[in-house]
C-alpha cells in the first residue's frame, strides 16, 4: 500500500525538454519521476514501472495524447492521468476528461496549480490502492480453517497462543495442507492485522532475482536496475512476511536472511545504509529442514532462528473426520461463487471422498469440488461426475476392501453413519437433521427406511 510520497511513481510524457526540466524543478525529488518524449517511450516505461500517475501532453509526435490516454487506461485503469494542452478553448481538455483523465492543465501551467492537481491525483490513487488492499485483507479474513478433529483443534490452540506475540514461527506440513492459511490466521488474529501480510514463495522466484525481491535494490545497483525497487521486507514493515518453501532459499541468501533476523534491518542491493524494519517472520516448509541441515543444504543457525515455535499441520488423510465438513464448506463457497443451482453431493460421492487418499491434501479436495460444480449438469453430484483421474486411482485399504465389502454395502454403511451423525448433531430432530444433510425431511425419512434404520425412526 502506498503511503509514502517517495514511493509514488509519476510518468511525464512531453516532447519538449523544457517541460521535463520545469517538472523536475517544481517537484524537486518529492516523487519518483520517469520522463518520456513520445508515446512509444511512455508505453515501454509502463511495462517496467509501477506508475500511479501520468502527466501527458496531448500533442505528441507519434500518437495523439487522447489515444495514449486510452491505451494507458487499458493497461491499468487505476493510473490517474493529468493532461497538458495548449488549446485555450479547453475543448481538448474536456475531451480528455471524458476519456478518463483526472484533470487537465493549459500550458504554460501555473506552479501552484500543477502542484495541487498532482497532489490531489496521487491522493486519489493512494485511496484506491488502500481500498483494494483492505478488500483483499477482508477477503482473506473470510477464508477459514475448517475442521473439528482433535488434530486440527491442536492447530487452532497453537494459533491462539501465537496471535498476540511476535515469535518467529516455522510451519511444517505437506503441500496443500493450508500453511499459508494458518500463517494468515496468526497475522489476522493479532495486533498487526491492519498492517500488510506479504507472502513470498521462495521456490517460485529464480535464484538471481530473489535477493532483489526480498530486500530491494537501488537505482543503478546492476545493469538492469533503472529505478529503485522496494523489497518485500520493506513492504511488510509493521506487518508480517510469510516465507513459504523456505528450504529452497540459496545458501548465500540464507546468510543474509539470518542477519536480517538478528539485526532487524535490511540493506538494499547497491545501498549504503541499513534500513530498520519491524516485521514478524513466519516461514513454512514441506520438506524436513533437519535433513537439509545434515546434507549441508540449509544453515543450522538459520534453522534454529526460524524454528522458535514449530507448528505442524496434519495431512488430510490423518483427519478424515474433517472431510465431510470441508466438502460442505467448499461446496457452499463455490456454489455461490459460480451461481450454480446444484443442491447436493450424493452420499456415494461423500463416501468416496472420505475413503480417498488425498495426496494433494485440502488443496486437491478444494480443486475437485470447484471442478465438479463447474462441469456437472445434474441437480445432485454423483459418482459419474467425478474426474477420471480420481476414479482411476486406487481407493485405500481402509475403504473396507480388506473386509471384502462390496461397493453397495460400503456406501450403505457410510450413508447410515453419516445420517446418524446428523441426527446426533440435531438432537434427533428430523427436520434439523434433514437441513444439515441438505435434503427434504421426507427424503431423509425414506432413506432411513431403506437403510433399515428402524430404531432411529421410532
Amino acid at each position: 500500500m502506498t503511503t509514502d510520497n517517495n514511493r509514488f511513481q509519476v510518468l511525464a510524457v512531453d516532447d519538449d525538454p523544457a517541460v521535463h526540466k520545469s517538472i523536475k524543478v517544481i517537484f524537486d525529488g518529492e516523487y519518483e519521476f520517469s520522463f518520456a518524449s513520445n508515446a512509444s517511450e511512455a508505453l515501454s516505461l509502463l511495462d517496467k514501472r509501477d506508475i500511479q500517475l501520468a502527466i501527458l501532453d496531448l500533442g505528441l509526435p507519434d500518437m495523439s495524447g487522447i489515444e495514449l490516454l486510452k491505451k494507458i487506461k487499458e493497461i491499468n485503469s487505476d493510473i490517474e492521468i493529468i493532461v497538458l494542452t495548449g488549446d485555450t478553448s479547453l475543448r481538448n481538455g474536456i475531451d480528455a476528461m471524458k476519456a478518463g483523465a483526472y484533470d487537465y492543465l493549459v500550458k504554460p501551467f501555473d506552479v501552484d496549480q500543477i502542484t495541487m492537481v498532482v497532489k490531489n491525483a496521487l491522493e486519489k490513487a493512494s485511496l484506491i490502492e488502500e481500498v483494494r488492499y483492505h478488500r483483499v485483507i477482508d477477503d482473506e479474513k473470510k477464508r477459514e480453517i475448517v475442521g473439528e478433529s482433535n488434530k486440527i483443534k491442536d492447530v487452532f490452540e497453537m494459533i491462539n497462543k501465537l496471535v498476540n506475540n511476535d515469535a518467529t514461527v516455522l510451519i511444517m506440513g505437506e503441500s496443500g495442507t493450508g500453511k499459508e492459511l494458518v500463517a494468515r490466521a496468526i497475522h489476522n488474529g493479532g495486533y498487526r492485522k491492519d498492517r500488510p501480510f506479504i507472502p513470498v514463495n521462495c521456490g517460485a522466484i529464480p535464484p538471481e532475482l530473489i535477493e532483489s525481491e526480498l530486500f530491494g535494490h537501488e537505482k543503478g545497483a546492476f545493469t538492469s536496475a533503472s529505478y529503485k525497487r522496494i523489497g518485500k521486507f520493506e513492504l511488510a514493515h509493521r506487518g508480517t512476511i510469510f516465507l513459504d518453501e523456505i528450504g529452497t532459499l540459496p545458501l548465500n541468501l540464507q546468510v543474509k536472511l539470518l542477519r536480517v533476523l538478528q539485526e532487524r534491518s535490511i540493506e538494499r542491493i547497491g545501498g549504503m545504509r541499513q534500513i530498520p524494519i519491524n516485521v514478524r517472520v513466519i516461514a513454512a516448509t514441506n520438506v524436513d529442514l533437519n535433513e537439509l541441515v545434515k546434507r549441508g543444504e540449509f544453515r543450522e543457525d538459520l534453522y534454529y532462528r526460524l524454528n522458535i515455535v514449530p507448528l505442524s499441520i496434519p495431512p488430510l488423510r490423518e483427519r478424515k473426520e474433517d472431510i465431510p465438513l470441508l466438502v460442505e464448506h467448499f461446496f457452499n463457497l463455490y456454489r455461490k461463487k459460480y451461481h450454480r443451482i446444484i443442491k447436493n453431493i450424493s452420499p456415494d460421492v461423500m463416501g468416496y471422498f472420505v475413503n480417498y487418499e488425498w495426496k494433494g491434501n485440502v488443496r486437491e479436495l478444494e480443486n475437485v469440488i470447484q471442478c465438479l460444480l463447474i462441469i456437472s449438469e445434474r441437480k445432485d453430484i454423483t459418482i459419474g461426475d467425478l474426474p477420471a483421474d480420481i476414479i482411476s486411482k486406487k481407493v485405500p485399504d481402509n475403504a473396507g476392501l480388506n473386509n471384502g465389502l462390496q461397493l453397495e454395502e460400503a456406501l450403505t454403511r457410510f450413508e447410515r453413519e453419516y445420517i446418524n451423525k446428523a441426527l446426533i448433531k440435531s438432537g434427533n430432530n428430523r427436520q434439523e437433521a434433514a437441513q444439515i444433510l441438505g435434503v427434504h425431511r421426507n427424503t431423509l425419512l425414506n432413506r432411513m427406511r431403506v437403510l433399515g434404520m428402524k430404531e432411529e425412526l421410532e
